[in-house]
């Protein structure tokens, strides 16, 4: 039955005791104003120069319109530079005098500089337009900074970069396009860290957010590009517009990871015919143990051709789930990918196998009445009424402050009939996995099962071999339930399961007519 949503008095009281939940997710950056700031008015070049160079915690810096363009040198590879510094209480602020008229901040040409370069932590930059340079806004060794309601175009290279051990930011509510203009194959959205071939950089770029940014058109490469190194990315609620991705240097989706724990979630995104775009969603290993460990959730992509994927990887770990691919067809692939259709985790109030507060503030929404993205009513249901109400919240409340290190999310995984009898699972799992089968009362069924070891030396030297291990006979109950459990090495791809007899009442039957109808582990 499906659940209803109870709102009451005591409901309120429990949302009291969950008020932890403004602006909370992992990867979210927070900066709060101080009551007293110092506010300049800037109304030319020159004066935003002398801004950007005496910028002091607790500074607001607003432009009023018009255009401030710089090609001097100043010290930095830049138009408009700063190293100042803010706090968590008083962060310096770079912003628009009147957000409906920004003002635009430009380089003189889009073949060298970069439009406006921060070596700070604790910035806030919002409401402008950045344009006519190499590189858009880049962000050095600043942590805990936000970009939001900023538009960046007409760029050569990349348009936004957190680099430097930038960790932390926030990138909200902006619309980048025409980005790539001059090298394409550097033309990103939003770059997360830098490659491992580079030199003079610090790689720990962790734990930012990309957040309700409209990408695109003419983004040449990924529109975001997450770096091997980083930890934590989260890419949410943005769309994309694939026009005139170029391809060039593997730039060819939307978002490429080569980081670990990057939650890609909420997003939409729409390939336009522009044939260079092959993945909504891609991971590679550029580095051993990168890569790894990362979700593609609830996104929304239109393909226009099957002769795309949804997502791709090659020895990357990755959980998929929940995601809605036009037109239907549209699948993943990749050794490793584990493809999820439903995770039963007491608490996991938005089904990603994971809690945490992010569970409080859903479960505080739906009781609200506020639209959510996805709540899973099974999960949230711990007291076991007929309603979600205050003593769901209460008892999630307690077991998040609590957790229960034993407990673990199980999971149905998605398997494919290859044939009669035979089912390859999704690729990536590991550990104890249970097959639930359907055939005749009383059927015996003698079955086998199997997987790929990648890491097996054969006598000759080669790696690789399949092995196949023997069920034995099965007997099905009065009501022709099977099941049978294995275990799953680690690091192994392609498990199957497979029927070699079937036999019904003692005569040998085609065993086309039993079915697997779940295959599920636990996630470690």
């Amino acid at each position: 039955m499906k659940l209803k949503r109870t709102i009451n008095v005591i409901t309120t009281t429990a949302l009291c005791i969950a008020t932890i939940c403004s602006g909370i997710t992992g990867n979210t950056s927070m900066v709060s104003q101080a009551e007293e700031t110092r506010q300049i008015l800037v109304t030319d070049t020159q004066g935003l120069i002398d801004a950007l160079d005496g910028a002091q915690a607790g500074d607001e810096i607003i432009l009023r319109e018009g255009v401030y363009q710089n090609d001097e040198w100043l010290g930095e590879w830049a138009a408009f530079f700063s190293y100042g510094e803010g706090t968590a209480e008083n962060p310096i602020t770079l912003r628009s005098e009147d957000p409906e008229n920004p003002a635009t901040i430009s380089g003189a040409t889009q073949e060298n500089k970069n439009a406006l370069y921060i070596l700070g932590s604790y910035w806030i930059i919002k409401d402008l337009r950045v344009t006519n340079a190499g590189k858009g806004i880049m962000l050095d060794h600043s942590n805990y900074s936000v970009i939001s309601n900023c538009e960046v175009f007409d760029i050569g290279t990349e348009a936004i970069h957190l680099r430097d051990n930038s960790s932390y930011c926030l990138v909200e509510n902006c619309y980048i396009h025409d980005a790539g203009t001059v090298t394409p194959k550097y033309g990103e959205g939003v770059y997360i860290g830098s490659s491992h071939k580079t030199e003079g950089y610090g790689f720990e770029c962790h734990y930012n957010t990309v957040r309700g940014c409209k990408f695109g058109p003419n983004i040449a490469a990924d529109h975001v590009d997450i770096k091997e190194y980083t930890i934590g990315t989260l890419v949410e609620n943005c769309t994309f517009d694939g026009t005139a991705i170029q391809g060039e240097n593997g730039g060819d989706s939307f978002v490429e990871i080569k980081g670990n724990n990057a939650v890609i979630r909420n997003n939409t995104g729409y390939r336009n015919g522009c044939e260079k775009v092959l993945y909504a969603y891609d991971a590679n290993v550029q580095l051993d143990g990168w890569g790894q460990n990362n979700k593609i959730y609830n996104n929304t992509v239109y393909l226009d051709t099957t002769d795309c994927y949804l997502f791709k990887e090659w020895n990357c770990k990755t959980q998929v789930f929940r995601n809605t691919v036009e037109p239907q067809g549209v699948t993943c692939t990749g050794n490793k990918t584990i493809q999820i259709l439903s995770i039963d985790y007491a608490g996991d109030v938005d089904e990603n196998g994971v809690l945490d507060n992010e569970d409080i503030c859903t479960m505080q929404d739906y009781l609200l009445g506020r639209d959510v993205a996805y709540i899973s009513e099974k999960n949230a249901d711990l007291h076991n009424g007929s309603n979600l109400d205050v003593f769901d919240m209460c008892l999630l409340r307690r077991k998040i402050s609590n957790p229960d290190s034993s407990e673990k999310p199980e999971v149905t995984i998605d398997f494919v009939k290859e044939e009669a009898g035979k089912w390859r699972m999704c690729n990536g799992i590991s550990g104890s996995v249970s097959f639930s089968l359907k055939a005749e009362a009383n059927s015996v069924l003698n079955m086998a099962w199997g997987y790929w070891d990648p890491d097996y030396v054969k006598e000759d030297g080669t790696l690789g071999k399949w092995i196949q291990l023997s069920l034995g006979n099965k007997t099905a109950d009065e009501n022709g339930d099977v099941t049978v459990t294995v275990e799953v090495p680690e690091d192994v791809t392609r498990v199957d399961l497979e029927i070699y007899d079937y036999l019904v009442n003692n005569n040998d039957t085609n065993c086309d007519s039993v079915v697997l109808s779940e295959a599920r582990t636990i996630l470690g």
